[in-house]
């Protein structure tokens, strides 16, 4: 009996052993087999991968402004990645990692009777290697044949690459919640420094994400993340990696994260700032290639100006709302014409249309805060946040926005979910460029009111008529001719240019004959006028290229009056030209990038001097007087030197102020995207120049004043305030004044006794030639009282 019993178990083992070793070979065969379907690993290529990563842009001061990424990856190799965090990951993922040949045999075998028992793939053992293979080889589908192919390409690069290099790929590669990937950036992320930084609690908080990074997020669910944390300290300690009383006092301590609500990846006010460096890195480099740049991005802006430039826009942009009640103050519309509004919308409906709304009811029950109205035959919703735009904090939002009162709105989105939002779309939009004189590095560069990643960016991209902003090309052209000076007089009456008959702002109101430094400072359009036809059309192209205007300028006597569109950077780049003295420096906001692979590359434009000197200081001179005594007044209250010109195109569509100190220059511009009138009174002095002088007034109130310097090949002559000559030496007090020249083309003749005037001069020296109103009532007007409006 107990020979039979020992036979039994013999022929058992013996049976199992065929089993195991037909098994074994079954696997060996299955092995080999799917071994040759695959084909060779490239490990160059491995090596050579580069994963998409961030573009961290930063200001001047080196402070982040926000950051470019498809994947929020920033690349760390292993050198720089601290031991404790290595190990963290280990116990966390793969804790032999160091004695495996990419398998982990145990783990698998356990992962086979699960799955078998399950009838498909439930349950991994993945190592460290194997889910390197799965990022860099293989789809993601899991079946039982990419299981073996994941098997084979394991042992393969282990083979081929070192255990350091596969674990720098894989700890650069993982995902790690909140569009983090690798360790770096979702140290940054959640922790805001570098993980060279973190501490153990840290460390342990990153190694227990790669299972389930949206379940154990530490900002979404802090309780799920920390046992996951202490799971990892736990096994750390078990494995000798971390000290029992240290990884102890993280487990009690709670998780040290930061709160995200006041980290933002773009500063707020600048998201056109990031956006101009993501066109000139596509630019450069090509989406593809941006995407995995990882760059750092060393930009002139100052934030601080930034901000100042933002906020100065805004109150300007709420100035003109309040002046012409845009969205504010709303009265109730008759029914018919509330009636003509729904048609309007209706016929025009579509997400991204500008259409009118007839207010229906105001929400706000602590859940919701704004207007509820009719667009066309929907009701829509419109979000009226407290402290934003349309919000009025002196009056209830009831008060701001009557039931029946019609505003505009901007469709944003229609869905059967959420049904309709609209935006608010009622007033007009800006833009703002503040430029350093001396280098032409742009310090501020504002889009609009408020524009979001990937918004229209006014400030670059929006192509406006310039009106009288243009006229210093025009005259500085004249200046260049030597024929022409700040005491030339040129008539100002109204002429006939094949049927087109210009005329002042001032509407059939002319001065006769004008000093052209009197000209510029009261925007006179007849005088740039003739002007432009005496020098010639292509003089005045020159003239403005070589001051850096880039867009196509018109070829007929309109364009004296700006009636060629240009962009608010393209304006501040060329009066910068002015601010240096003639001395030409491309606007640029990028001075180098630190790029792997290449270094770092400067990007910071050399100046080419494109206009004399002396010509510049005579044209800064004249363009000082349209602030001391002009259509720019306001600008006065700067106290200290400053040259600009107004601008109002046709209709008053547009409103612009450009000018400079020694140390800065600006450009303001206001209008709508769709263009249309601003509204009565709205021009360059009275829309724009206000944050203009809001900006200057904070970015240099700590600045003592700094004098335009003339340079050589300048000189100074006390004329006659009428006719522009030279000053006799017995003229009475008050009429004359000293006026500055290009060497060589101060007057030689001396002004003719009082007595031999002619009666026009003498009308005019009677009422004087500053026709421009007491400043009280610029100041009521709006501050434009000079001839802006270009024709349409």
């Amino acid at each position: 009996m107990a020979r039979r019993g020992s036979k039994l178990r013999r022929i058992f083992v013996t049976s199992v052993a065929l089993v195991a070793l037909s098994c074994l070979a079954a696997a060996v065969g299955l092995y080999a087999y799917v071994g040759r379907q695959i084909a060779d690993i490239d490990a160059a290529a491995i090596e050579a991968h580069v994963p998409k990563q961030v573009t961290r842009v930063l200001a001047r001061d080196g402070r982040l402004i926000g950051e470019i990424f498809e994947e929020r990856r920033i690349v760390v190799p292993y050198a720089d990645i601290p031991s404790h965090v290595e190990n963290a990951f280990l116990a966390a993922e793969d804790a032999d990692f160091y004695r495996h040949e990419g398998l982990d045999w145990l783990g698998i075998a356990r992962a086979a009777v699960a799955n078998l028992r399950a009838g498909a793939v439930r349950q991994g053992a993945s190592t460290i290697t194997q889910q390197v293979v799965k990022i860099f080889l293989l789809s993601p589908e899991r079946t039982f044949r990419r299981k073996l192919q994941e098997l084979v390409l394991a042992r393969r690069i282990e083979r081929l690459l070192p255990k350091r290099r596969i674990l720098e790929l894989y700890l650069n590669q993982i995902y790690l919640g909140h569009g983090c990937y690798g360790v770096e950036a979702a140290s940054q992320y959640y922790f805001g420094k570098s993980v060279r930084d973190i501490d153990l609690g840290q460390a342990a908080v990153l190694a227990g994400l790669p299972k389930a990074p949206s379940r154990d997020s530490p900002i979404d669910n802090p309780e799920g993340a920390k046992r996951r944390q202490v799971y990892v300290l736990e096994q750390m300690v078990a494995r000798g990696w971390a000290d029992p009383e240290e990884a102890r006092r993280f487990m009690e301590a709670p998780l040290d994260v930061v709160d995200r609500r006041v980290v933002p990846r773009v500063e707020p006010g600048a998201e056109t700032v990031v956006d101009a460096v993501e066109a000139m890195l596509t630019e450069r480099y090509g989406k593809d290639r941006l995407a995995r740049l990882g760059a750092v991005v060393h930009t002139t802006i100052d934030l601080d100006v930034q901000r100042t430039a933002q906020a100065a826009l805004r109150n300007a942009l709420r100035a003109v709302d309040a002046r012409q009640r845009y969205g504010r103050n709303l009265r109730p519309a008759s029914e018919k014409r509330q009636q003509r509004a729904r048609a309007k919308a209706k016929a025009a409906f579509a997400v991204g249309a500008r259409v009118p709304m007839v207010v229906r009811r105001v929400v706000d029950d602590g859940t919701r805060r704004g207007v509820e109205g009719d667009v066309g035959e929907v009701v829509c919703f419109a979000p009226v946040a407290k402290g934003s735009r349309y919000d009025d904090p002196s009056k209830p939002l009831a008060d701001v926005f009557a039931v029946g009162a019609i505003t505009m709105v901007r469709i944003a989105e229609v869905s059967d979910e959420k049904g309709c939002t609209v935006r608010i779309d009622a007033g007009p939009e800006g833009a703002v460029v503040v430029v350093d004189a001396s280098s032409g590095a742009v310090l501020a560069m504002v889009g609009g009111y408020d524009v979001p990643r990937g918004g229209f960016d006014r400030a670059r991209r929006a192509l406006r008529q310039p009106g009288s902003a243009f006229k210093p090309f025009v005259y500085g052209a004249a200046l260049e001719t030597r024929r022409y000076t700040p005491a030339t007089l040129v008539e100002d009456s109204p002429e006939i240019y094949e049927k087109w008959r210009p005329t002042n702002y001032e509407v059939d109101a002319y001065r006769g004959p004008i000093r052209l430094r009197e000209a510029l400072a009261h925007s006179v359009n007849t005088v740039a006028i003739k002007l432009l036809d005496a020098v010639g059309i292509e003089r005045v192209h020159d003239f403005a290229r070589r001051a850096g205007i880039v867009s196509p300028l018109g070829d007929d006597l309109s364009l004296a009056l700006g009636t060629s569109e240009v962009t608010p950077l393209e304006l501040a780049a060329a009066y910068g030209t002015f601010a240096r003295g003639g001395v030409r420096v491309p606007a640029y906001f990028v001075r180098s990038m630190d790029v792997p692979g290449e270094g770092t590359i400067d990007l910071v434009p050399a100046g080419e001097r494109t206009i004399d000197a002396a010509v510049v200081y005579v044209l800064t001179s004249m363009m000082t007087s349209v602030v001391e005594e002009g259509t720019a007044r306001r600008a006065r209250k700067l106290r200290r030197p400053v040259a600009g010109k107004t601008g109002t195109s046709a209709s008053n569509r547009d409103a612009w102020f450009a000018g400079f100190t020694p140390r800065h220059v600006g450009a303001v511009w206001i209008g709508f995207d769709e263009p249309r009138p601003l509204g009565r009174g709205e021009t360059g002095g009275r829309a724009a120049l206000p944050a203009f002088v809001e900006i200057f007034e904070a970015i240099e109130r700590d600045l003592p004043a700094e004098p335009f310097l003339a340079p050589p090949g300048v000189e100074v002559r006390r004329i006659d305030r009428v006719t522009g000559k030279l000053a006799r030496p017995d003229a009475a007090p008050g009429t004359t004044l000293d006026e500055v020249f290009v060497a060589g083309t101060a007057p030689t003749e001396e002004a003719p006794p009082p007595d031999a005037v002619d009666a026009a001069d003498a009308l005019l020296q009677l009422y004087g030639d500053e026709a421009s109103p007491d400043p009280a009532t610029t100041e009521a007007t709006g501050g434009d009282t000079g001839a802006e409006d270009a024709e349409d």
